[in-house]
């Protein structure tokens, strides 16, 4: 009989606990990470768009872009998992042209960085990226000191 007994508490407990109503703490507790989820989302893409423009504009890589040239003006770069149309880049005063290959080819385009790598950790990020037009191409690693990323070294090579 107090086995019956037992079991008939135990499934009472369980069967109280399943649908349970979320407190209002609970429901915000909710809310605020959703926010934090979308905040760290954007907070990445901002991430690439700052490093994207800081390795864009290292200052032994310009000669590449020939912005003398008309046809090279705006630069223009490949479409990736890590640099996506959303990006807003900028360089000699024009926005960057973000395109696909399909795009590329289809315009006829030759005259395109290429993000290799842009590998984004806690405190540094390692990258590459190469201008096959010129056989020229870039790695090197930022570091992030107080929030803002700074170069702590490149090089820049040329086929």
């Amino acid at each position: 009989m107090k086995k019956i007994v037992g079991i008939i508490l135990i499934i009472l407990v369980f069967i109280s606990c399943k649908n349970t109503p979320k407190t209002i703490a609970e429901n915000q507790s909710y809310s605020e990470n959703s926010i934090t989820q979308s905040e760290l989302i954007k907070s990445e893409s901002n991430q690439t768009e700052l490093i994207a423009q800081k390795i864009l504009d290292l200052p032994k890589l310009q000669w590449i872009y020939h912005p003398e040239v008309k046809e090279r003006l705006p630069v223009k770069v490949l479409e990736s998992e890590l640099i996506d149309k959303s990006l807003n880049l900028n360089k000699f005063g024009q926005k960057v042209r973000i395109l696909s290959m399909s795009e590329l080819e289809n315009e006829g385009i030759k005259d395109y960085v290429i993000f290799d790598k842009i590998k984004i950790g806690k405190d540094t990020t390692d990258f590459e990226l190469h201008y096959k037009i010129e056989g020229a191409g870039c790695s090197g690693k930022l570091l992030n000191e107080n929030g803002k990323w700074k170069i702590i070294d490149y090089s820049v090579w040329e086929n």
